[in-house]
């Protein structure tokens, strides 16, 4: 698989710069060659005022939720081919990008050095980045919701169990350039059928947007395949964040793939074993 330069650095709070006490909150991934670039931050405080003593939630969140608009902003540009540069007249690294979005003297928001090597996968790189360096130190706010296994079983499972459709199952493995992902479902009729559970029943709306928009950027990639036909089987937020799951969905409508969402489960199963069906004979 084709592998391609990528760099990036994390976002840190700095409650007292002189004390050289930190935390990341944030981290921006930058591959030059296919000018992928995505930032991922938490507006979870709760860690923050634990760790710092008199530390102020004041406007965080939306200074989180500004930081995310300007990079997606700056991302889609990129992937739109809206901002397409020479080679020689890309940035480097991904602090180089950083620090015109926030300035080295923005106080208590600094960037980290870059780090960076070789991948195939640069979304997979910044989801990686984020679960191990940010995510987890934030686990006692994890949010209440439905996880992905949850929705399938509950929605889901039993169209899959139909015999005329569970004769024909297998997984199957998609492999480009930038990304590479395993479909737990799949079955074959000339091209491939691929179906994925994507739980957008979480608590906040900017992790329901931030969940689409990794997904969004990672069909785009995959559909580089050919020969396939990617359907998405989605959970709804229970609670409120109904404008964030529609932006989610048009999101997902724009790399081309297919939606089911709980309450058309039904007909999604008549639909898949009449199509499993007539492919067999």
């Amino acid at each position: 698989m084709t592998k391609e330069p990528y760099s990036f650095c994390f976002l840190q709070y700095h409650h007292e710069p002189l004390s050289g006490e930190f935390a990341n909150i944030g981290v921006l991934v930058w591959a030059p060659r296919s000018q992928f670039l995505a930032f991922e931050a938490t507006d979870r405080y709760s860690r923050l005022s634990e760790f710092f003593g008199g530390f102020e939630s004041g406007d965080y969140k939306s200074l989180v939720g500004r930081l995310n608009t300007r990079f997606r902003q700056l991302s889609e540009e990129f992937a739109e081919g809206h901002a397409i540069l020479p080679l020689e007249q890309r940035p480097e690294s991904a602090r180089e990008i950083a620090l015109r979005v926030v300035p080295h003297d923005s106080a208590a928001l600094q960037w980290s050095r870059s780090g960076g090597g070789l991948t195939s996968n640069p979304a997979g790189e910044l989801a990686e980045l984020y679960q191990q360096y940010i995510a987890r130190h934030f686990g006692r706010e994890k949010a209440k919701g439905r996880d992905e296994r949850t929705v399938y079983r509950e929605h889901y499972q039993k169209a899959f169990q139909i015999p005329i459709v569970a004769e024909h199952l297998h997984s199957h493995h998609v492999e480009t350039p930038l990304a590479e992902h395993t479909f737990p479902q799949a079955w074959q009729n000339g091209v491939w059928n691929v179906y994925e559970t994507l739980s957008f029943d979480l608590v906040k709306a900017e992790q329901i947007r931030a969940k689409a928009h990794r997904w969004e950027s990672m069909t785009r990639y995959l559909r580089e395949a050919g020969n396939l036909n990617i359907t998405y089987l989605l959970g709804a937020p229970r609670d409120g964040n109904r404008k964030a799951y529609e932006t989610a969905k048009t999101l997902l409508h724009h790399s081309q793939a297919t939606l089911v969402e709980e309450d058309e489960a039904a007909d999604f199963a008549t639909d898949l074993a009449a199509r499993v069906a007539a492919s067999a004979h």
